[in-house]
């Protein structure tokens, strides 16, 4: 049956268990705007333009990604938040405004990451490489952390910037393994990981998508994931488990969301046009090259586990002291 007969029996479906098919507008009926927090080219970015190209082609309407970047993610998430709930605003959020961002911030956002969203689903989770540099002589996260132990705050970690994923991680390690890692933030990936290339800093936590050509140039060394398995592109790198470190496990993820007065039946819509995209094999090759992996976390499922893992980093902001203004 053709994907268009397909989606609109089921959005019919949907329309009439939500109070009666005749009275439910046409959906999509112009092309979806799809926020994006964060700066172009970023893994977030190319994942949501992925993924955005398939559903549209569902949908039967161009979905066009709008990156709107800046006070860490939270002016692109709050027009979102404001936007009409008719499902043709959507928001594609990192676990980073969504989870760690209200974990630590003393200031109240412009948003509720629970509250103000309907949750539509996960589109990636890709875990961290704990990386230094090819040229440092570290070849092991136990010979990293007999150096750190040494010299207390000799050994430098470089951050996308203060309670982001890669800051929780190194504070995580430090309080896991009785270090002290001197925190060295950064506006954004890039101008960390070039400081890392060129032998300011020692360490940094950054996504495959990010790191992989330079592992394989030799630029940088992997010595952890922090997956719960080990990569098919980099097998050799043992996981944060394996090496005694479970704790550290993390994925950082994008999701979609729409505002959390959507109709009922335009958010069945878009979830299941979601997962039946994150079937298709194009797109899981393409989020494979990314280093990223399909999920498949849909819905309240999705809600359930932000507000896990929110409490889980929280908690460890409150005992280490980091919070945002």
């Amino acid at each position: 049956m053709p994907t268009r007969i397909l989606r609109f029996l089921l959005f019919m479906a949907c329309a009439a268990c939500a109070g009666g098919a005749g009275s439910a507008p046409a959906y999509p009926d112009r092309p979806i705007k799809l926020i994006v927090h964060t700066t172009p080219g970023s893994a977030s970015d190319a994942a949501a333009r992925l993924v955005a190209q398939e559903m549209g082609r569902r949908l039967g309407q161009q979905m066009v990604v709008d990156n709107r970047a800046g006070a860490g993610g939270a002016i692109g998430v709050n027009v979102v938040a404001k936007a009409p709930a008719d499902g043709h605003t959507l928001l594609a959020g990192a676990s980073s405004v969504m989870v760690m961002l209200p974990a630590v911030s003393r200031r109240k956002l412009p948003y509720d990451a629970d509250a103000d969203f309907a949750p539509i689903g996960r589109i990636s989770a890709s875990p961290f490489l704990l990386v230094v540099g090819g040229h440092s002589g570290i070849a092991s996260l136990a010979e990293l952390l007999a150096a750190a132990r040494a010299d207390p705050g000799r050994i430098s970690y470089a951050s996308a910037g203060p309670a982001t994923n890669p800051h929780m991680l190194g504070e995580m390690l430090s309080l896991l393994s009785g270090t002290v890692l001197r925190h060295v933030p950064y506006r954004g990936p890039g101008p960390a990981q070039i400081d890392l290339l060129g032998g300011s800093v020692d360490m940094q936590f950054d996504t495959p998508s990010a790191t992989l050509a330079l592992i394989q140039a030799g630029k940088l060394r992997a010595l952890a994931v922090t997956g719960s398995t080990r990569l098919a592109a980099l097998p050799e790198v043992p996981t944060v488990g394996e090496l005694g470190y479970p704790q550290l496990q993390l994925l950082g993820w994008t999701a979609l969301y729409a505002p959390r007065a959507v109709p009922p039946a335009v958010l069945a819509l878009l979830q299941e046009t979601l997962r039946q995209t994150l079937l298709s094999p194009p797109v899981r090759a393409g989020l494979l090259a990314m280093g990223s992996q399909p999920d498949t976390l849909i819905g309240d499922e999705l809600l359930q586990e932000q507000r896990k893992s929110r409490e889980r980093w929280r908690q460890l902001a409150q005992d280490r002291g980091i919070a945002l203004d």
